[in-house]
């Protein structure tokens, strides 16, 4: 017998657990994120842009080789034209851009699959609830960032209520939670995660509209409403994850957020959040009151 034969295996690397991982991606990514926010303008929009373009390509892929699967090379661009178009200060041209999308998805699904009129409407119906789900929240965030005089502590609002939740959720389910909060759509969320994350949002939240000097009773609302919003956007796209029977959203091969699933594993309760507050603080008419 060869010494090669004899030779005790070499023992398996143990990889990281996923706490782990997830705090290493955290502490790359954050600094990256913030100096986006902080420099505003088309660089800001870029990093948008491109968290938006692999969100939209990663939810397409969660119904791959289903019917209903949409289009992502007609959506895609479209969730990109949105960014662009808002960044630009041409919001009006959104129903130009969802207008033509829509006629060259109709026209691309009926050369692929002809006489299969119910299919290809499913495929339309798809695609564009991928750029409402994705590209018109992408947009209001670049949107937040540019209103006039404030919108650089509105976008931290928006950062707070989300991550604020997001973590504070994660450490209080894993330290104190016992109590499922929706067993059949995430098994692992629970009622003391969401509690302590409610609590995180709005802490979080709140701080940084004290140091801003906009603690208005209207603020205060949005802030207390945020961090639910923040909740069912989890759970929303956790659901999406369960209806078509995948784990994660990220695409396969290319696992950017090592410890976090996809990029829409990550956006999917600051695209609600997102939303709340552009409409909120247009309709109350917030913006531009920061002193």
């Amino acid at each position: 017998m060869t010494q090669a034969e004899t030779a005790t295996p070499a023992p398996k690397r143990k990889q990281p657990s996923n706490l782990t991982q997830r705090i290493v991606t955290a502490a790359v990514l954050a600094p990256v994120v913030l100096v986006l926010v902080l420099a505003g303008g088309w660089l800001f929009a870029g990093g948008v842009a491109l968290a938006a373009v692999l969100a939209a390509l990663e939810f397409y892929l969660l119904a791959e080789n289903r019917p209903e699967q949409g289009s992502a090379l007609v959506g895609t661009p479209m969730v990109l034209g949105l960014v662009i178009i808002y960044q630009m200060g041409r919001a009006d041209l959104w129903p130009v851009l969802l207008a033509a999308g829509s006629l060259i998805t109709v026209v691309i699904e009926f050369v692929r699959h002809p006489g299969t009129p119910r299919r290809n409407l499913r495929q339309l119906l798809m695609t564009l609830f991928g750029v409402f789900y994705i590209g018109f929240p992408s947009a209001f965030l670049v949107s937040i960032r540019n209103f006039p005089g404030d919108g650089l502590m509105w976008l931290m609002v928006v950062l707070a209520l989300t991550w604020g939740t997001d973590i504070m959720a994660y450490i209080g389910g894993r330290l104190l939670g016992k109590h499922k909060l929706a067993p059949r759509i995430s098994p692992s969320k629970t009622v003391e995660g969401a509690v302590i994350g409610y609590l995180g949002g709005v802490i979080s939240s709140l701080l940084i509209l004290a140091f801003a000097g906009e603690v208005t009773p209207a603020a205060l609302v949005l802030i207390a409403v945020g961090p639910i919003v923040a909740i069912l956007g989890d759970l929303f796209e956790s659901a999406l994850k369960r209806a078509f029977q995948v784990k994660d959203s990220h695409i396969t091969g290319f696992n950017i957020l090592p410890g976090h699933g996809g990029v829409l594993d990550r956006v999917d309760a600051l695209i609600w959040v997102t939303v709340l507050v552009y409409f909120f603080v247009l309709f109350f008419g917030l913006t531009g009151t920061a002193s």
